[in-house]
C-alpha cells in the first residue's frame, strides 16, 4: 500500500504539471495617427498570465517513497503550464474519504482527488464528482482506448465520465526468503495451496533469538477496521472459489461452503495455528509492513508499493535479494479463474472546482503515459494504461522496466487473475461489515460461523433496496 503511497505522490506532482497553459502575448499598439512620418509600432509589454491555483489532494503524500515522486514531478507541469500553480494536501488513507464527502458537501473541496476503487462508485454516484465528458470529446479519437475498459467503465454513471483510473495492480504474496531459508523452506518455491502456506507459516513461527518466546511469525496481516483490509481478506476468498456477492448483487454470497471455508481458514490463523502476531485487531497496514521489514513476519499479501516502503522502514532489508513475490496461493484442487483482488484507483475533478478547464489538463497530464511511467520509476506503480503495463492478449507490450523487475513481473502477470471488487456504492458499508465481523471472529466473541452468518445477515439488510417486493436471499 505504501507503494501505493510512493505511486500516489508521484501522481499528485504531476497533476500540477498538466493544469498549467503557456500565456498569451498582448497585442501591439497600432503607431500614432498624426505623426508624420509614422514611428514604428510600439510593443506593449507582454501580460504576465493570470495563474490560477489547484488544490490538489493525495493520500500518497504522506508515504515517503511517493512524496518525494509526486514533489519532483509537480515542478514539471508548473514550468510547462505556467499558468498554473498547484498546492498539494497531504491527508491519511483512512480519512481522506469522509473529509472530502464533509468538504464536498459544504460547497468546498480540493480541485482534484485521488481515490481507491474502494469508494470510488461512492463518489461517482453521490454527485461529488465534476463530469469530463465534455473534455473528453474534444480529444482525438480514441482517447479512452489507452486505458483497459473495464476500469474506464468504473468511472461513467448514466453515460457520464467522471473520473480517468490510476494505480492498477494485482494482490499478490510477499516474502522473505532469509526466513524461508532459515526455517528449511526453499525460498523458490513459495506455497502454491493454502494447505502448503498454512505448512509454511507454522514453521516459521518461532523462537529465532532463543529467549524461549516466539519472536517471528509465519503471516502478518491487517485486522484493524481499514480500507486496505478488504484488499487482504478478498484474495483469500476468491482463492477458494467464493465471493461477498451474487451475481447479480442482490444477495450476499457468504453463505456457500466456499465462503465459509475461507472465513474458517482466515480466523484460523490468528485462533488457532497462531501463525500471527498478537494484537491483530489493532494492526494496519502500516505495521504489518513494519513487522515484515524487521523481519518479525515472514509472509504478508501485499503489491507494488511493497519493494520501495520496505527500505524506508528499515534500510538495512536487503530488497533484491530477500524479497520475494508470488502468485496468491489456491484451494487445492481448484481450478479458477480469478485467485486475487486487484488494486486500482483513480483521478477526479471535484464538482466545486472554479477552475475546470486548467483542472482538466492536471488530470490528463497525471494519467498520461508520461507520468505513469514516471510514477512506476519512482514508486514501483503499475498502470491503468495498457500502454504501460500492457495488454498481452491486444499485443501490447508493457513499459520495459516492468518487465525487468523481478517484483512487479508477478504483480503484472496476475492482473489477469485479478478480480474487481463489486461495483456498488454500498461497497465500502459492506466490506466494513465483514471487516468488523472477523474481528469479532479474531477476539473469540462470536465464533467464526457465527460471525459470517451475522455478516451476511447485514448485508442483505444493506442490498435490500435492489431487491423487488417478494424476492428473498437464501438461508444462511
Amino acid at each position: 500500500m505504501k507503494k501505493f503511497v510512493f505511486l500516489l505522490v508521484v501522481g499528485s506532482l504531476l497533476m500540477t504539471t498538466a493544469g498549467c497553459q503557456a500565456p498569451t502575448p498582448a497585442a501591439t499598439q497600432p503607431p500614432p495617427a498624426t505623426q508624420a512620418p509614422a514611428a514604428p509600432p510600439t510593443v506593449a509589454p507582454t501580460k504576465a498570465p493570470q495563474v490560477v491555483t489547484l488544490r490538489v489532494s493525495n493520500w500518497h503524500l504522506a508515504e515517503k517513497h511517493w512524496e518525494k515522486t509526486i514533489k519532483d514531478a509537480i515542478p514539471i507541469f508548473e514550468k510547462e503550464n505556467p499558468d498554473i500553480k498547484v498546492n498539494l494536501e497531504v491527508i491519511s488513507y483512512a480519512e481522506k474519504e469522509a473529509k472530502y464527502a464533509t468538504e464536498i458537501q459544504a460547497g468546498a473541496g480540493p480541485d482534484l482527488i485521488h481515490l481507491a476503487g474502494y469508494s470510488i462508485r461512492n463518489f461517482v454516484e453521490s454527485g461529488y464528482l465534476y463530469d469530463i465528458t465534455p473534455f473528453i470529446q474534444k480529444e482525438p479519437v480514441g482517447f479512452l482506448d489507452q486505458w483497459y475498459p473495464h476500469l474506464v467503465e468504473l468511472f461513467k454513471y448514466q453515460g457520464k465520465q467522471y473520473g480517468l483510473p490510476s494505480d492498477y495492480m494485482a494482490m499478490i504474496l510477499a516474502y522473505d526468503k532469509k526466513l524461508f531459508t532459515e526455517a528449511g523452506l526453499d525460498p523458490n518455491k513459495p506455497p502454491k495451496t493454502w494447505d502448503e502456506f498454512l505448512d509454511y507459516a507454522k514453521k516459521m513461527t518461532r523462537d529465532r533469538k532463543g529467549s524461549g518466546k516466539t519472536d517471528t511469525w509465519g503471516f502478518g496481516t491487517v485486522g484493524t477496521i481499514d480500507p486496505g483490509w478488504e484488499l487482504r481478506f478478498s484474495p483469500v476468498l476468491l482463492s477458494h472459489g467464493a465471493a461477498y456477492l451474487t451475481p447479480d448483487n442482490k444477495c450476499s454470497a457468504l453463505n456457500t461452503p466456499e465462503a465459509k471455508e475461507a472465513f474458517k481458514f482466515w480466523v484460523g490463523l490468528v485462533t488457532d495455528a497462531k501463525v500471527v502476531p498478537p494484537g491483530v485487531t489493532s494492526q494496519g497496514a502500516g505495521a504489518v509492513r513494519t513487522q515484515f521489514a524487521n523481519e518479525l513476519i515472514a509472509m504478508k499479501i501485499g503489491s507494488g508499493w511493497t519493494a520501495p516502503i520496505i527500505p524506508t522502514i528499515n534500510k538495512d532489508f536487503n530488497i533484491q535479494e530477500n524479497l520475494g513475490a508470488a502468485p496468491m496461493p489456491v484451494k487445492a484442487g481448484k481450478t479458477l479463474a480469478k485467485t486475487t483482488t486487484a488494486w486500482y484507483s483513480g483521478w477526479m475533478i471535484t464538482k466545486n472546482t472554479k477552475y475546470p478547464e486548467q483542472a482538466w489538463r492536471l488530470l490528463k497530464w497525471l494519467t498520461s503515459k508520461e507520468s505513469d511511467q514516471r510514477w512506476f520509476d519512482g514508486a514501483r506503480v503499475l498502470s491503468s494504461r495498457r500502454d504501460v503495463s500492457g495488454d498481452p492478449d491486444k499485443g501490447i507490450k508493457a513499459y520495459q522496466p516492468i518487465l525487468d523487475d523481478k517484483f512487479s513481473q508477478v504483480i503484472q502477470a496476475e492482473l489477469k487473475n485479478a478480480q474487481i471488487n463489486p461495483q456498488l456504492k454500498e461497497w465500502p458499508q459492506i466490506a466494513d461489515t465483514v471487516n468488523k465481523e472477523v474481528q469479532n471472529a479474531f477476539t473469540g466473541s462470536k465464533s467464526a460461523d457465527a460471525a459470517l452468518k451475522d455478516a451476511y445477515d447485514q448485508i442483505n439488510k444493506i442490498l435490500a433496496p435492489y431487491r423487488k417486493a417478494g424476492e428473498t436471499c437464501p438461508a444462511y
